[in-house]
């Protein structure tokens, strides 16, 4: 046995970069290594095995969730990742070309699959990428279009020196395949020649030392003049170059010699060539590399439907239908159990309880590489957005602390731990203990485990921790600040179901797990006749606390069940309405069209009439049959409206009604009315059911109702001088207008329609040889608009600027044609 050791046990260095090593955040990153395209983002990948890699405050981490979910929506793009693949780091080119090194083919020939991955992405349009952060990344590199010349100008396409790199290099190559063939010639007859003799062990050439030579039998080797190079390893056969291509040879050999030196002068010049860009080009490599691994980030996000997580400043964790995202590679998707969790201020602390190989642990390195997630700019599994604070360190306790190398038993290592936690936890700090009260005596563990866990509340640190404790699961019914959450177990098929439920502490069912796990029937009768009572009667408690639980989450189920329901069924009623009132819409605009398209031919028509008839009665009689057809017009329009919309109808009538009913005490002959939409004052000059022909300064107007609105009482009786010796105006003789229309400060299509009914009523009254528009200079639109009106009206004999004293260009003279 070792003599126990006289000095302290080392402490195990467990902050942040050793403790999440037991989160199994090594093998989440060898599945993130593998889907990085380039060796150097797959190195950025294995630097974040340490906590120094990792967003080191707030802003950094976000600015990694974005980044990785702005490359989410481009892993499509295989223009953007296919030139990656397989690059290899070029460091140590880049150190070399900086020392004045020369580099060797197989090195440029690497640095040019770079320089085309950064020809690729400086030529991506970056306005189609919707990507703020990459586009900006995009506008940082380097154009390689000149040091990408240089290298193709001496590299053939697979990665060879050309033989075109030089002028002197392909004179070289010419005459070493020429010797070749010559030598090759000689070579063959002299094999015929000897192979006849039977002096040949084989009858073909070989190449030894770089020259050429043929297999001679060691017992014939006099009969073959020459010089001999090597013998075999059986003393059968030597190898002897024939005294007829010795001079040969030896040229050939020479020529070898010019290539490698022409080679050399070709990469020297290249590798001086490069190395005024090496920098540029480092910086660009540098920068693909980032976003490569930012592609692996999304890539792997992207096989367990990975969202971007929101992180917090605060201490709440929220994630929705998660899961721990290696389950992805170890179980099928339709088997992993996701969970909601939801906690935060006041409640910082999640006390895991529940039966043995339950899922406690899993979840809580669910929450463990959550949070490390949220720092390095991994997303993280659910369905909605996840909230996961920033941590600025990590503990983690689980599994045995136990060290022979260090003399550790289990309980000291546990104890040890508890003491670092001690030492460094801050109000920023995830502390995570997986069975906080074991290795020692029940009684004295439990109250060790309490006062370890109060005095990390009151540091502010965000907990999570496993436990079996009764003392433990007690004292989280009674502490606001804990959360007490339970590992579902399926009473008919006695296993667990990895599902967490909040609320309630959960039974261990040690016993329970035993018999699952095959532990004889004996064992079990004895163990539960050495349960104490105490023990019984909280385990009943607990049961029956998970029995009313389980009632009022179905019963919420159902009640959400049922508002679905109902909501489905308003929607559906809704759609089957909108339905109805589309189809009978549909028909009531036809109806309308034709109804409307017969009222405009009679009116064209008898407009046509107008324009030939002189006699006044025949006038007036034509006048006659358009009111009738307009009011034959509206009265099948009502009609219509009544049998295809009746509720439509009805609605349109009454709003109208009111509307007079609201107005008609206070419309009379020379009332004073506003004009809300011209905000102007106006006088009542005639009355005719709905329409109100309204003096605005010199210019009339008709309105419906609608547009107008009566002045109070007491600004009626101010203005009652107005109203003395005004008549009702027959509609069919209108009143002679003034001789001037004053245009000005009016919206351009208002100033059209008033225009219209101007000269209409003018030339309608008989009395008028010509009248004055006033439409002022402006920007002229009044100007041309209102003489476009005059070349279509058939009435108009002609018109022109006003003259001196008359507006001049600000005005228009109108001469009516009385002929």
């Amino acid at each position: 046995m070792n003599p126990p050791s006289t000095s302290e046990p080392q402490v195990p260095r467990s902050i942040s970069t050793v403790a999440v090593q037991s989160l199994e955040w090594p093998r989440f990153l060898l599945k993130a290594e593998a889907e990085a395209r380039t060796q150097t983002a797959k190195a950025t990948i294995r630097l974040l095995a340490q906590v120094e890699s990792w967003a080191q405050d707030v802003e950094t981490a976000r600015i990694l969730q974005q980044e990785t979910q702005e490359i989410s929506l481009l892993l499509e793009r295989e223009a953007l990742w296919g030139p990656l693949q397989d690059l290899q780091d070029p460091q140590d080119l880049f150190e070399s070309l900086n020392r004045g090194s020369v580099l060797e083919v197989a090195e440029f020939a690497s640095l040019r699959g770079w320089l085309h991955a950064i020809d690729s992405w400086v030529q991506t349009p970056r306005e189609s990428l919707h990507a703020e952060r990459f586009s900006k990344a995009l506008s940082m590199l380097s154009d390689p279009h000149e040091p990408l010349r240089v290298l193709e100008r001496i590299l053939t396409p697979e990665g060879e020196l050309s033989e075109k790199a030089s002028p002197r290099l392909a004179a070289i190559h010419t005459e070493i395949r020429g010797l070749k063939r010559e030598i090759g010639i000689v070579l063959d007859q002299l094999v015929k020649t000897f192979s006849q003799k039977g002096v040949l062990q084989e009858n073909f050439t070989d190449l030894r030392d770089g020259r050429f030579v043929i297999p001679v039998k060691i017992s014939s080797q006099n009969e073959v003049e020459g010089i001999i190079y090597e013998a075999s390893a059986s003393r059968q056969t030597v190898f002897i170059e024939p005294k007829e291509v010795a001079q040969l040879n030896n040229r050939l050999r020479q020529r070898q010699n010019d290539l490698i030196q022409e080679i050399f002068i070709i990469l020297e010049a290249t590798s001086k060539a490069i190395a005024p860009f090496s920098g540029e080009i480092e910086s660009s490599v540098a920068i693909i590399s980032h976003w490569d691994a930012v592609q692996a980030k999304a890539q792997l996000g992207r096989h367990y439907s990975g969202k971007m997580i929101q992180v917090s400043e605060g201490s709440g964790f929220e994630l929705h239908q998660t899961a721990h995202p290696l389950l992805w590679w170890s179980l099928p998707v339709e088997s992993i159990t996701r969970n909601e969790i939801e906690f935060g201020d006041p409640t910082r602390t999640l006390l895991l309880t529940g039966p043995n190989t339950g899922g406690k642990t899993v979840l809580l390195k669910t929450l463990g590489i959550a949070g490390v997630c949220a720092r390095t700019g991994f997303q993280f599994p659910g369905t909605d957005i996840p909230t996961v604070p920033f941590f600025d360190s990590f503990f983690v306790d689980v599994g045995d602390a136990q060290s022979i190398e260090n003399h550790l038993s289990s309980f000291s290592g546990h104890i040890l731990r508890f003491k670092e936690i001690l030492e460094n936890v801050t109000s920023k700090s995830l502390v995570l203990i997986d069975e906080l009260n074991t290795a020692t005596d029940p009684g004295e563990g439990g109250a060790l485990g309490r006062a370890f866990l109060e005095t990390v509340m009151a540091r502010g640190a965000v907990i999570v921790a496993t436990t079996h404790d009764p003392q433990l699961k007690a004292l989280s019914m009674q502490d606001s600040r804990i959360l007490n959450a339970s590992m579902a177990f399926d009473e008919s098929s006695r296993s667990p179901t990895y599902r967490m439920l909040t609320g309630i502490p959960g039974r261990s069912r040690a016993l329970e797990t035993a018999e699952r796990l095959g532990l004889p029937p004996e064992v079990l009768v004895l163990a539960r006749k050495y349960l104490s009572a105490e023990h019984i009667e909280f385990e009943g408690l607990l049961a029956r606390l998970e029995s009313d639980t389980h009632e009022i989450a179905r019963s919420r189920k159902e009640a959400v069940h049922a508002r679905e329901e109902a909501e489905r069924l308003r929607k559906e009623w809704t759609a089957r309405t909108e339905s109805s009132v589309n189809e009978m819409l549909d028909r009531t605009r036809q109806k309308l069209r034709r109804i409307l398209e017969q009222a405009q031919d009679e009116v064209r028509t008898s407009v046509r009439k107008l324009d030939d008839i002189k006699n006044r009665r025949e006038v007036d009689q034509t006048r006659s049959t358009l009111n009738q057809t307009l009011t034959r017009s509206a009265d099948q329009i009502e009609s219509a409206l009544q049998e295809e919309a009746p509720e439509l109808a009805s609605s349109l009538h009454i709003i109208q009604v009111e509307k007079k009913v609201q107005q008609a005490p206070l419309l009379s002959i020379g009332a004073r009315v506003r004009i809300p939409k011209w905000k102007s004052l106006g006088e009542i000059l005639e009355i005719s059911g709905n329409k109100v022909r309204v003096q605005m300064g010199s210019m009339q107007m008709s309105l419906s109702v609608s547009d107008i609105e009566a002045l109070p009482a007491g600004d009626q009786k101010a203005q009652a001088r107005h109203s003395r010796g005004t008549r009702v105006i027959d509609q069919d003789r209108p009143a002679t207008p003034e001789a001037k229309i004053d245009l000005r400060g009016i919206r351009f299509e208002e100033a059209m329609s008033a225009l219209s009914h101007y000269l209409d009523q003018a030339y309608r009254s008989g009395g008028m040889a010509e009248v004055t528009i006033v439409h002022g200079l402006g920007s002229g639109a009044i100007r041309e608009g209102a003489r476009g009106i005059l070349k279509e009206l058939p009435y108009i004999k002609d018109f022109r600027d006003g003259g001196a004293g008359m507006g001049g260009s600000g005005a228009t003279i109108v001469e009516f044609d009385r002929d």
